[in-house]
């Protein structure tokens, strides 16, 4: 068969959808004509073994003419046709035939059927009008008539109109359902080459596991622009977070070697150790959000109380008259670690102190959810404002913890950040 789809096709085919096409219409084109040929000599093998049967019934209905034949001529032997021979009595058989008699009456006896010199014998005696009986013995060769020669074209006709039909069902049938399933592939592959920044789409027709190929391929395709931004996020976060912590250290080791006094070196050291710490709990956190297959404490509950949130560092940002108000619900137990709530607070009271010139700010912390309520500006500045950098760390947070998170205007004045931490 190789050779034969290299004779067709001229050249190798390869593996894609048009080379795929190509093949299997050939397998099925191939498949219609030999079920043609199967269908064509079945019909063949069925004539052959019923010709003796056909030339049987060929045989017997020449009785009836071969005794209008005997009244006319009154003669013991005629020839009714090119191969029917009529005998009238024992007396005019030839040689072979006297010795085969008896002859069965009324069934034809066949002698040596698949040889070349076979025959058949129609014995069939009949009454003339004058009350004579007269013996009545047909014969013809079995090889000396080509019978059947109307149903050979037949069956010719049936044969190759078969193959005709059954070669273009199967190529149209086969193009169609080839189509139906592949042009979504090949169009999803178009569209990988492509590389736009739409999704992926096939159309409403495709089969479900092409569907749910491009739901998949969606999916990847929206977690690989996810992780791009989380790295670009973590650079900027990394540069925000980090630069004023890097600036104390640098700073106190430029005072170190100003002074030698050892309460001066002390307090540069405690310096040092407490920005180093600020920024070690920073980078915990900022790879938590990166890496989100490290957060594995999301679920785990810590209990938390006002004694354990410190706020000193936020009263010396405050504006002239502005409250900063903790409260903390008894009890209270958040699936928070220490470093990532106390990012979370740090940049949420950092934006409500930037824009809360008078009134007060309040951290209220439950088991269900952390609200700051500030009485600022509310929303109404522009949204890049408002949004800043802080809360945009916040949210990434929260999508690697599992959180919510909402900025919502209050009724009076102000807004209020809320962090949903229900589960």
């Amino acid at each position: 068969m190789k050779w034969l789809r290299t004779l067709m096709f001229r050249k190798p085919l390869g593996n894609s959808i048009d080379d795929v096409k190509s093949r299997l219409i050939f397998v099925f084109s191939v498949i219609a004509l030999t079920s043609s040929s199967l269908v064509f000599f079945s019909f063949s093998l069925h004539l052959i073994l019923n010709e003796n049967t056909q030339i049987e019934r060929h045989l017997m209905s020449f009785e009836s003419i071969a005794q209008d034949h005997f009244t006319l001529v009154k003669d013991d032997f005629s020839l009714l046709g090119p191969y029917v021979r009529a005998y009238y009595s024992e007396a005019a058989l030839d040689k072979e035939l006297k010795s085969l008699l008896p002859y069965e009456e009324g069934i034809v006896t066949r002698f040596r059927t698949f040889s070349e010199d076979g025959f058949m014998v129609y014995y069939a005696p009949f009454v003339e009008p004058s009350g004579i009986r007269v013996p009545l013995y047909l014969v013809v060769g079995t090889r000396g008539m080509d019978f059947g020669d109307d149903s050979w074209g037949i069956l010719m006709l049936i044969s190759f109109g078969l193959m005709a039909f059954l070669i273009a069902f199967l190529r149209f049938s086969l193009r169609r359902v080839f189509d139906g399933l592949m042009s979504p592939v090949l169009e999803l592959s178009q569209q990988l080459t492509a590389n736009k920044e739409e999704d992926f789409h096939v159309s409403e027709r495709s089969i479900d596991e092409i569907k749910a190929l491009k739901h998949h391929l969606n999916m990847y395709k929206q977690m690989k622009e996810r992780l791009a931004k989380q790295e670009m996020m973590f650079a900027k976060y990394a540069s925000h977070e980090l630069k004023t912590p890097i600036a104390v250290v640098l700073g106190a080791a430029n005072l170190q070697a100003m002074k030698d006094e050892p309460d001066f070196q002390s307090k540069q050291r405690k310096r040092i150790l407490i920005a180093a710490n600020n920024m070690h709990a920073t980078v915990e956190v900022l790879l938590s959000i990166v890496k989100q297959e490290n957060v594995r404490d999301a679920h785990q509950l810590r209990p938390i109380s006002s004694q354990d949130i410190s706020l000193d560092k936020y009263y010396k940002k405050l504006n002239t008259g502005v409250q900063l108000l903790l409260s903390v619900e008894l009890d209270t137990q958040i699936n928070m670690s220490p470093a990532v709530l106390d990012m979370v607070l740090k940049n949420l009271l950092n934006n409500a102190i930037r824009f809360t010139e008078k009134g007060k700010i309040e951290v209220v912390i439950t088991s269900n959810n952390i609200k700051v309520i500030d009485s600022g500006c509310g929303l109404n500045e522009e949204v890049d404002t408002e949004h800043g950098l802080g809360l945009l760390i916040v949210k990434r947070l929260c999508d690697s913890y599992g959180w919510t998170f909402s900025l919502t205007e209050n009724p009076s004045e102000g807004c209020c950040a809320e962090l949903n931490l229900s589960t």
